[in-house]
């Protein structure tokens, strides 16, 4: 193993509205240890800049009141917006210079960086965060937090091994968002929808309802609380005051920033202590606004309570309870139509996930399930990406050998394969034709359904095309490549088989997606479901249109020599004359000499031709076994990268 005696890896959880990291070396099996920024273990995700001070961070940034910038809750997915940019870049450095002046860290040193995104970003986001953090941090990778979260529930003794080899659901609640992931046997897959609930919402409410509490009570039409029993007279906001309050956050978001993470304090606090809160309102301080007022966040148990079943607009008019009720029970029925099992138990993770009602909210929804919380939830992701990172640089070898497999083999195995598989899929092709196509339409032209042999020609290209394009051509060669995939995979497993026992990894670890050759046909073989987590369907369809397209278009050359209608002209042409037979109705008489048995020896007869053409179609056109080889070598190569995330579990 490589010496990482003077690295530190370190876990960044760079969240929407909290910030925490923690470090691991990579020799030893230590818990993670919180790096501190301003003496503690989390802090707000903001950023000031001030005229002497320079930039400041979390808490710091949120003390000094005279910046002339402070900036909060500013990740998210807008790759496009350069502020966006530009603000994400500052507050990075800013941790990474703090920790450096601290000496938390080493500049001298290397050290490895594990920053979490949201389980339901696309690959591309994710490289373009991954870019962005890499200008600002040395040695840096971007992990999906689900992965995070795995990993530190199952280091840190929340579930075993053997629960993650069943199911798990994920639910990460932040301050922008909630990600829903299932984690079944151990590979993480991201449930996509109810981004857009995040806690911050919260926030922004009280806020508002701050204001409106107090423009009530000077209009004498209050109906949450009765704002005298909790402040007094000169506290409470004359309807001017409240109006100049509403315009200066609207020209000034520097206020209303302060004034919102003002009110997210509340928020924790109450949820901290909300027995103690049912009636008492928390107590954060105040905020000094331009030094004539005053904003003072108003929360107890009935203010919370109006807010959490508020219709809010950004969420379609439902309230944030109800949306995170509705969301599990989408989880629900998501779950049953792609035919999971329910899971075994729910892991909450996320700072937000400590509000009571979501843990009653969810035992409502899965009463059956075991609903798991680790102790500081602020602090799973952290650890859990110091623990993956960990883990990562342990198994460094490990991949780089399943990666030079990967970039170096498998397209050969599967290229050495494709011959076998045109060849079988040949033979099913003009198999179907003939049993189902050509000698179907020869004994309804003998039925005089079909008038002239130019008719019955045109007739069996037409039906080809039907069946080809159709469910059961489709079928054959679903079922030609489910069979041959299987047979790859026979030597891809081999060969990964050696490499689990050079780590000493159970062997399988590595095969890349089993095929249920009894069930899966059907489900592929004549549509592409969005739904099919396991790409396979998507896959499937890709290949067959690929196959297909190419028959298809070859097939007037592969009918018109194949001889196919030469005993039938032969016959024909005998009573009739050659020069008349295509075009002519000839008499049923004729038509009956040619019998049933006649027609099945050309079957047997003619196929071979028939299948000789068809293969030749798809290899005159060298670019169909390429295309094959390259989307199989890629399928397997991502199934193949997957079980190695998976592996890195199981060596931990």
């Amino acid at each position: 193993m490589e010496d990482y005696h003077n690295s530190k890896i370190i876990g960044f959880d760079l969240g929407h509205g909290e910030t925490a990291l923690t470090w691991v070396s990579a020799n030893n099996q230590d818990t993670p240890q919180s790096l501190l920024i301003n003496n503690r273990k989390s802090q707000i995700t903001a950023i000031a800049n001030h005229p002497t001070r320079g930039t400041l961070i979390g808490d710091m940034a949120f003390q000094i009141s005279d910046a002339n910038t402070f900036d909060i809750a500013f990740k998210s997915r807008r790759f496009e917006d350069k502020d966006y940019q530009t603000t994400i870049q500052e507050f990075v450095k800013a941790i990474y210079d703090h920790l450096i002046s601290t000496t938390q860290i080493q500049p001298s040193d290397t050290n490895y960086f594990f920053i979490g995104c949201p389980s339901g970003w696309w690959q591309e986001e994710i490289n373009t965060y991954k870019q962005l953090l890499a200008e600002t941090l040395p040695n840096s990778n971007v992990v999906k937090e689900s992965r995070a979260a795995l990993m530190h529930a199952k280091e840190s003794g929340i579930f075993t091994i053997q629960e993650l080899q069943e199911s798990v659901l994920i639910i990460d609640i932040g301050s922008s968002t909630t990600d829903y992931t299932l984690v079944k046997g151990m590979a993480d897959t991201p449930i996509d929808f109810g981004y857009d609930l995040g806690a911050s919402l919260i926030d922004k409410e009280i806020l508002q309802l701050t204001l409106e509490l107090h423009r009530q009570y000077r209009q004498g039409d209050e109906s949450i609380i009765h704002l005298a029993d909790h402040l007094s007279e000169s506290e409470i906001l004359q309807l001017e005051e409240v109006e100049q309050l509403e315009k200066v956050f609207q020209q000034h978001p520097i206020y209303r920033n302060r004034c919102e993470l003002r009110c997210r304090k509340a928020k924790e606090e109450y949820f901290n202590f909300y027995e103690l809160h049912e009636d008492s309102l928390v107590n954060v301080g105040s905020e000094d606004i331009q030094r004539k007022y005053r904003f003072t966040p108003l929360v107890n148990g009935k203010i919370m309570d109006t807010i959490l079943n508020k219709p809010l607009a950004k969420l379609d008019n439902n309230s944030w309870r109800q949306a995170f009720t509705d969301q599990l029970k989408t989880v629900q029925k998501k779950l049953s139509e792609l035919d999971f099992q329910k899971p075994s138990a729910i892991l909450l993770t996320g700072s937000a996930s400590k509000m009571y009602f979501i843990l009653d909210t969810c035992q409502e929804a899965f009463p059956q399930l075991s609903c798991k919380r680790d102790g500081e939830p602020e602090l799973s992701i952290a650890r859990g990406l110091a623990r993956w990172g960990r883990v990562y640089l342990r198994t460094s070898g490990f991949v780089d050998e399943i990666s030079k497999f990967l970039d170096n083999e498998l397209t050969t195995i599967v290229g050495n394969y494709i011959p076998t598989f045109l060849d079988k899929l040949a033979e099913e092709l003009a198999t179907g034709l003939v049993n189902e196509v050509i000698t179907t339409s020869i004994k309804d032209w003998r039925q005089r359904k079909i008038i002239t042999l130019k008719a019955l020609e045109a007739d069996i290209e037409q039906k080809a095309k039907t069946w080809l394009a159709g469910s059961e051509g489709n079928k054959k060669v679903t079922n030609c490549l489910l069979d041959w995939l299987s047979t790859v995979q026979t030597e891809v497993r081999e060969q990964t088989d050696s490499i689990s026992r050079k780590y000493s990894l159970p062997l399988g670890t590595l095969s890349a997606r089993e095929i249920n050759l009894s069930d899966q046909t059907d489900k592929v073989s004549t549509s592409i479901s969005f739904e099919d987590l396991t790409g396979l369907s998507v896959f499937m369809g890709h290949l067959v249109a690929l196959i297909v397209g190419a028959v298809l278009g070859g097939l007037f050359h592969i009918l018109l020599f194949a001889g196919i209608l030469a005993p039938i002209l032969g016959v024909v042409a005998y009573f009739a004359g050659e020069s008349l037979v295509k075009e002519t109705d000839i008499p049923g008489w004729i038509r009956n000499f040619i019998s049933d048995t006649r027609i099945n020896n050309l079957a047997t007869t003619k196929k071979p031709e028939l299948q000789q053409k068809i293969h030749e179609t798809l290899t005159k056109d060298p670019t169909i076994a390429i295309k094959l080889a390259k989307a199989i070598s890629e399928w397997l190569k991502e199934s193949v990268q997957e079980q190695a995330d998976k592996a890195r579990l199981l060596i931990a």
